[in-house]
């Protein structure tokens, strides 16, 4: 019997269609996620710049019942859908100070 050593063609030819089908795969895959990265990227900067800047003072520190009602008023002035749910809230959690 014949040694053989290597790899014969049909197993080469294999191996190449393989790398390729994997490779096309990929290929696909990044420029399908690369389309909608540029579409998310447009999309949030369009919605960023038709809403106007919204600024927040900084929370203050609560040290006294007086700062306790200036707190309520920064929240309830700031928050966007401020209700009474915001008061029963700060209420609740500053019922012992």
């Amino acid at each position: 019997m014949k040694k053989q050593s290597g790899f014969a063609t049909v197993e080469l030819v294999v191996v190449v269609i393989v790398l390729a089908v994997v490779a096309g795969a990929g290929y696909y895959v990044m420029h399908n996620n690369a389309k909608l990265n540029q579409t998310a990227a447009t999309t949030s900067t369009t919605a960023a710049n038709n809403v106007p800047p919204v600024t927040t003072p900084p929370a203050p520190q609560i040290t006294t019942t007086a700062s306790l009602n200036t707190a309520l008023q920064v929240l309830n002035q700031t928050s966007v859908s401020s209700n009474a749910t915001d008061s029963n809230s700060l209420t609740t959690q500053s019922s012992g100070f």
